[in-house]
């Protein structure tokens, strides 16, 4: 999520010249206090969220946790989707 305040044209700008893959979005009100902010409870940037297949979150950092830390909870939760979907299989 962008909390720059500088808009939806801004972000597309900045996620294509970055190349970023994940989906962004832009909230219109100042720093922690827009309508996405305040649902997503954000006190400080950056704040990264992983959400499962689910729709669950399941990780929350305010800060930068680091590759490693990142990396590791991607693995778990992609670990999670193939054992399910091999689960379903059988």
């Amino acid at each position: 999520m962008n909390v720059t305040g500088q808009g939806v044209e801004h972000l597309q700008e900045t996620m294509k010249a970055e190349e970023l893959p994940w989906r962004s979005f832009a909230d219109e009100g100042p720093i922690t206090r827009g309508r996405i902010a305040t649902r997503w409870n954000l006190t400080a940037t950056p704040t990264l969220y992983v959400i499962d297949a689910r729709g669950v979150i399941r990780y929350k950092w305010v800060g930068k946790p680091g590759e490693a830390v990142m990396d590791a909870a991607l693995a778990k939760l992609i670990e999670e989707v193939e054992s399910d979907a091999n689960e379903s299989r059988e």
